[in-house]
């Protein structure tokens, strides 16, 4: 079985046109004919039913694209990776995040990172807390933006704080509370809550929520896998949101209140300890100064 072959089979799944299928991978109508006859031949399946008027995938075959086409775009994401490495990079580094808000000024590392060291060729993984944690802990990547707490029991592992977060409530802005300037947890009892999914979090966050779901026994709590699913369902009257402040995305439509509790949580940048490479060192290095100079 050749690449060759499953891009043909892929292509012609989806055209459901031998000669559409040829266009698209500029070989003739024959040779796309042959590539299938040679894959069905070797898989000892059906995978289309060919008639004059019309081409259709079998039961089998409708199985077989499911499956095959997931694998065949990472096979060419591979090959595409290694050309690049070959071709342009001496080495290359894999940095895993959580979002866009909470890591605002990773646009400006990159650029900085990139002129001073143009060779290594940067891949980019967003993952939530525990996909993150795990490709990080099976050396899967080389550096993940986190929370501290959700690495402090790995071994091995360097750690530099860039900032320091505290809980909030987000809420409509005619909410009653959004007059306030700090809210207690004594004001969120009866309030309708929304809190991060304590299965997506660090055990930081999910601690301080089920503390705050203990404190207000008849509030009905929603669970929200990501801030800005969060935020669809405060703008949809479901409820107020407890969470981190350096998750939550700016809404004009929203307010952010700090919410009166004590804890706060360590957002940093983590790295392998075993791994001395320069190319680690200058991304940490530009990642602080970085903060350093953004946050006063």
């Amino acid at each position: 079985m050749y690449i060759k072959q499953l891009e043909c089979f892929v292509h012609l799944s989806e055209t459901l046109s031998f000669s559409r299928t040829a266009q698209l991978l500029y070989i003739t109508q024959p040779a796309v004919t042959h590539q299938i006859n040679t894959l069905e031949d070797e898989l000892g399946l059906k995978l289309f039913i060919r008639t004059k008027k019309k081409v259709e995938l079998t039961p089998a075959g409708v199985s077989f694209y499911n499956d095959i086409k997931d694998i065949l775009t990472r096979i060419n994401i591979a090959v595409t990776k290694a050309k690049n490495y070959s071709q342009a990079f001496e080495s290359n580094l894999s940095i895993g995040y959580d979002g866009n808000v909470e890591v605002k000024y990773l646009p400006n590392i990159l650029s900085a990172y990139k002129k001073k060291l143009p060779h290594v060729h940067l891949y980019l993984k967003m993952a939530d807390y525990e996909e993150k944690r795990n490709l990080f802990n099976n050396n899967a990547l080389d550096l993940i933006f986190a929370v501290r707490e959700s690495i402090e029991d790995l071994s091995g592992v360097g750690y530099a704080e860039l900032f320091t977060g505290r809980f909030v409530c987000v809420l409509p802005k005619e909410h009653p509370l959004s007059c306030k300037t700090i809210i207690k947890i004594t004001e969120l009892r009866h309030q309708p809550l929304i809190v991060l999914n304590p299965l997506k979090c660090p055990p930081e966050m999910a601690r301080v929520q089920n503390n705050i779901q203990i404190q207000c026994p008849d509030s009905t709590v929603y669970f929200s896998d990501t801030a800005l699913i969060a935020y669809t369902m405060i703008k949809g009257r479901i409820g107020i949101a407890v969470m981190p402040n350096f998750v939550c995305p700016e809404d004009s439509e929203l307010s952010i209140i700090p919410l009166d509790v004590s804890d706060l949580i360590s957002y940093g940048i983590a790295w392998h300890k075993d791994d001395k490479r320069n190319e680690i060192k200058e991304f940490v290095a530009i990642t602080k100064q970085i903060y350093k100079t953004f946050i006063k």
